[in-house]
């Protein structure tokens, strides 16, 4: 089911079908806050004054669903935006490692961080359930990959996906029945890398015929 919400750095780029469930969400646009598109939007996290207010617009909706997700940092700090950065930019990398359709020929291995954090485990009548921990900048990092395991043994974690595109790399959530779907937009990302290949391969074919 497709929830309503609109995520801040999301909505520059795709419509509420591409938006993850739940807290999930949140990761996806936490991602989405870099520069992508065409022409590019800007770096939401560019400075501390913006990066609070995109954690400001994006725990708004957070909230929305899922009403026991910690606070926004109220303190953020160059530090702390140095912090986020890193955790975005390793959660790209992570996503980008190992693409569903399997690494393309020719490629260079990557070098995959190890995301760390602390959480805690409640058991109670609901169950056993992970809770974020720390203040600040770390409870979002452990709220995040908190998400993440979630995602990955509910099975959802694969549907979020980094575009193929590497001129793009925007975070999307793959609602297609198979779990097929590589590119952030077809109709740009996919037709632009579909039309390089193409004109690469010709070149290819005049080398080898001048030979």
């Amino acid at each position: 089911m497709t929830t309503a919400v609109r995520w801040p750095a999301s909505a520059r780029y795709e419509d509420a079908e591409s938006n993850a469930p739940g807290g999930l969400g949140f990761v996806q646009d936490l991602l989405n806050t870099a520069s992508l598109g065409k022409p590019r939007q800007a770096d939401l996290l560019d400075s501390v004054e913006s990066a609070r207010q995109w954690l400001d617009s994006s725990f708004a909706v957070l909230h929305q669903v899922d009403p026991g997700a910690p606070a926004a940092p109220d303190d953020l700090d160059a530090d702390g935006l140095r912090h986020v950065l890193s955790l975005r930019d390793d959660l790209r990398t992570v996503l980008s490692a190992h693409p569903p359709e399997g690494p393309p020929s020719g490629a260079v291995a990557v070098s995959v961080p190890s995301i760390e954090t602390t959480a805690a485990v409640t058991l109670g009548a609901g169950g056993a359930r992970l809770r974020p921990q720390g203040a600040g900048v770390e409870a979002v990092r452990s709220y995040t990959l908190i998400q993440l395991v979630a995602a990955s043994y509910g099975g959802t974690l694969r549907r979020l996906k980094v575009c193929a595109n590497p001129r793009c790399r925007g975070a999307f959530y793959d609602r297609s029945k198979n779990c097929s779907r590589v590119w952030h937009d077809v109709s740009t990302c996919g037709n632009t890398q579909n039309v390089r290949a193409y004109r690469a391969r010709l070149k290819e074919r005049g080398l080898s015929s001048a030979q």
